[in-house]
């Protein structure tokens, strides 16, 4: 379970969720456009952070919704976009899982957080953004794999600043957790458990959701004892990945 304020600790300690917007947002977008063939669409990012991806894609000419909780996150992104197109972007400070829309998105897009809660609290977001999505849309979910953290990163720890960060792997849920505490006080923690799955489990996940799988794009993998990142591996040693994910009958 993680801890009600995880994101407001991690990002009080370390600013994590206040950069700019970077070549790699950009380019994620512009991923998107080639993959679809979109451009100018309505795009819904939850749990949108820093408001890095959204801005991006106002950027770029894209309509975007973006939902955040935290208030200084949404504060952050508004300071974002005050000069990249701000009328493309909506925001809306508020838990994802209570909000409901007038009109439908052709793009639905979670990056670094699906797996939050039980397999039981995926399908019902499964269901809820299905019934988001255009007839003809896609979702884009970013997921984390088992393999990766039970074997490369459970134990690791890494400063950042005045930060410590330990990964970890509760094997019995098959979840990754990622514990931060300030090193002057290591006394006080606060820990994010996100379930990964494999594509065959997502695709067990999805079944009555309405949605199915299209594809899937492995990420990267990290050699955490060189410190070395390599953005593209096999999906077999992949840290995450990418699945696209479209309406059952389109």
């Amino acid at each position: 379970m993680t801890d009600q304020d995880f994101f407001r600790l991690q990002n009080q300690w370390s600013k994590i969720y206040f950069r700019d917007i970077s070549l790699g947002d950009l380019d994620r977008v512009r991923w998107i456009n080639r993959l679809t063939g979109m451009r100018g669409v309505r795009i819904l990012e939850l749990g949108a952070g820093g408001g890095q991806f959204s801005v991006a894609a106002c950027q770029l000419n894209h309509k975007v919704t973006a939902v955040e909780i935290e208030p200084d996150f949404v504060e952050h992104m508004r300071f974002l976009a005050r000069h990249r197109n701000p009328e493309n972007l909506t925001i809306i400070n508020a838990d994802f899982n209570n909000v409901e829309f007038e009109s439908l998105f052709d793009l639905i897009c979670y990056w670094d957080g699906f797996g939050l809660g039980s397999d039981s609290d995926q399908r019902r977001f499964l269901k809820k953004i299905s019934s988001w999505l255009t007839p003809d849309g896609s979702v884009f979910l970013e997921i984390f794999t088992p393999w990766f953290w039970a074997s490369q990163a459970t134990g690791v720890k890494i400063p950042i600043g005045k930060v410590m960060r330990e990964y970890g792997f509760d094997a019995g849920k098959c979840a990754l957790t990622d514990t931060w505490w300030m090193k002057e006080n290591p006394s006080i923690k606060t820990t994010q458990t996100l379930r990964c799955y494999s594509p065959a489990d997502l695709a067990l996940l999805l079944e009555g959701s309405g949605l199915t799988i299209l594809e899937n794009f492995p990420g990267g993998f990290v050699d955490y004892s060189s410190g070395t990142y390599i953005p593209e591996v096999p999906l077999h040693q992949a840290m995450s990945y990418i699945t696209r994910l479209v309406h059952t009958n389109a």
